[in-house]
């Protein structure tokens, strides 16, 4: 099954013992492209701080009555870590949040650890005979560990919406949206048309996006104008969802 990313934003957070608030944000991992976070809105519950909370803390997800059931209590929310409101979350903020919860890191260790717990060593080389000798695996690791390690690689949902998105040749559309899947990868990025005399949507693939430019709100997809224009366009972005679930 597929879903738009904006629909979780629509959705309340009950805790074990009762409504804790409402989702109002998500941190996107635009290295993997999977939802690592859901930011809770507590209202006055809790002011002046970020509550975080990952996918695998969802126990229930109900669509019927837009709420997603965490396996916390308030009381258990409320004496975790505090990330303050208008600061950025770092990877000290996960580091406590995690030891607290006991949640899984989702970034590797700067070293590769085999099944007998023996460094495989991290290289960086693509000349060095000894990564040619590396299976396809092990590869995939390094890159994973080379893209984490300088930090956190987490953007806001909210960040990119809106979003000019450009092709090779010209500026083709705005996002409005992502579609994720029920392990919370995010599959596609859909696009609206610039044409203001109709509103057509478009998906692509995420492999599609070659740089986005976070500060300036650019995305560059490797598309052509002529090609956009002759794309399976959908005259409402829940024709998209239809079509991937006939």
């Amino acid at each position: 099954m597929y879903y738009f990313t904006s629909q979780l934003l629509t959705y309340n957070i009950d805790a074990t013992d009762g409504e804790m608030g409402k989702v109002k944000d998500l941190y996107m991992d635009d290295h993997a492209w999977k939802i690592r976070y859901a930011i809770v809105d507590t209202r006055k519950w809790l002011p002046e701080r970020k509550v975080l909370l990952p996918p695998s803390a969802f126990k229930g997800i109900n669509p019927e009555n837009e709420t997603i059931e965490v396996e916390y209590d308030k009381n258990t929310i409320k004496n975790s870590p505090a990330v303050p409101e208008n600061t950025d979350l770092t990877r000290e903020h996960e580091n406590q949040l995690m030891n607290y919860f006991g949640w899984t890191r989702y970034w590797p260790n700067d070293v590769l650890v085999g099944n007998e717990h023996r460094a495989l060593g991290v290289f960086h080389d693509e000349q060095d005979p000894q990564r040619r000798e590396q299976i396809p695996n092990e590869i995939e690791e390094e890159r994973e560990i080379l893209l984490h390690q300088h930090g956190s690689s987490l953007r806001s949902h909210e960040e990119i919406m809106n979003a000019r998105v450009h092709g090779k040749d010209g500026k083709l559309g705005k996002v409005v949206d992502f579609v994720h899947d029920e392990d919370w990868n995010v599959k596609f990025i859909v696009v609206t048309s610039l044409e203001l005399t109709k509103k057509d949507f478009y998906f692509y693939p995420m492999r599609q996006i070659t740089s986005i430019d976070w500060y300036e709100g650019d995305v560059y997809l490797d598309e052509t104008l002529i090609n956009f224009e002759s794309k399976l366009a959908f005259s409402t972005k829940e024709d998209i969802l239809v079509n991937f679930h006939s």
